[in-house]
């Protein structure tokens, strides 16, 4: 009797213990469809499922009619309301999250983002890179392009990093460089609010800037918040520390305004982002501008292509030297 009970008591823990690593989370779609597998995150309107032998699939969050999962996660409204806990409903149309305080039932449409509580480092990354280059053998002439995007997120802070490059040489001679590298993190609070603190490194031959140091803070809040579009503005200080060919070095503080808004459209993945800085100068009577903006729209699995469009201004630069420099590029890129 115990030599028979031992093995099949074993072999009921390998079932139970392999049904305790198997995907348990499930989606129902509008077609009918029923999966099981893991919910990865949703994000910008898209429901990230893994799929056991599939890999993973991204779903239109309008196609969605149910989920259910036991795991904890962040569930974030268009209201910027949030809530822990697992998803609990098989209801069509509607959440139920079982959170510490009871089960709240919340309306799908009103959904802008999950993300798993006790998801890694890496899972909670998100970016994309995209490069552009031309060669003109008439004046050997070439042409580089590079911009690069790195976010992470976690409960309460989102931090996010920057770097778009351009050259261009011209018969063994660089005719234009622009660098800009920026690191920011925000502090989220409720309703939508958050606090920002943002370091930027700069540098633009075509205005004889040869380096900008900046570090600002400031509140915003997102003023819209859907599965298609977000808009957030945010505003305060900054200290810019400056140096232009052939001047001394000058620290400026300023005050800033700024607008973002993106808009992104998951039937079709396109997307379009513009971040529009206002900056007003506090000791001299100057105002500078800048505009970064692109286009895109996918071309297969992660792969894309861009038109990116930048602008600086600054209306009262050294004598002599430009107050504008304009550009417009188009590269080919990946997501991650």
């Amino acid at each position: 009797m115990r030599t028979l009970f031992q093995p099949s008591s074993f072999l009921a823990f390998l079932l139970w213990t392999a049904s305790g690593h198997a995907a348990d989370d499930f989606v129902a779609l509008s077609s009918g469809n029923r999966m099981s597998g893991e919910i990865e995150r949703l994000s910008r309107g898209q429901l990230f499922f893994s799929i056991d032998g599939a890999g993973t699939v991204e779903i239109d969050w309008q196609n969605i009619m149910s989920l259910r999962s036991p795991r904890t996660f962040d569930v974030e409204l268009t209201s910027g309301q949030r809530y822990i806990g697992e998803i609990v409903s098989l209801s069509a149309g509607a959440l139920k999250i079982r959170t510490a305080t009871g089960v709240e039932t919340i309306d799908m449409k009103q959904l802008v983002r999950i993300e798993p509580i006790h998801a890694d480092f890496t899972d909670r990354m998100s970016g994309s890179i995209d490069l552009g280059f031309d060669f003109l053998t008439a004046h050997d002439e070439i042409d580089w392009t590079l911009n690069a995007k790195v976010e992470h997120r976690t409960l309460n802070y989102l931090t996010q990093s920057s770097i778009s490059s351009l050259l261009r040489r011209h018969d063994d001679e660089t005719t234009q460089r622009r660098n800009h590298f920026e690191i920011g993190s925000r502090r989220l609070l409720e309703n939508r609010w958050f606090v920002l603190g943002q370091l930027e490194a700069e540098e633009d031959r075509e205005l004889d800037l040869d380096s900008r140091f900046l570090i600002l803070g400031a509140l915003g809040r997102s003023l819209v918040q859907t599965n298609r579009t977000v808009l957030s503005a945010y505003a305060g200080v900054d200290l810019s520390r400056e140096r232009f060919r052939g001047l001394d070095t000058q620290n400026e503080p300023e005050i800033l305004a700024a607008l973002e808004w993106d808009w992104f459209d998951a039937g079709s993945d396109t997307e379009l982002m513009i971040e529009a800085t206002s900056y007003f100068g506090v000791d001299i009577s100057r105002v500078r501008f800048e505009l970064q903006s692109s286009l895109r729209r996918d071309i297969f699995s992660n792969f894309y292509w861009s038109l990116n469009l930048f602008e600086s201004y600054n209306s009262d630069p050294p004598e002599g030297l430009e107050k504008s420099d304009l550009g417009l590029s188009i590269t080919i890129g990946r997501s991650f």
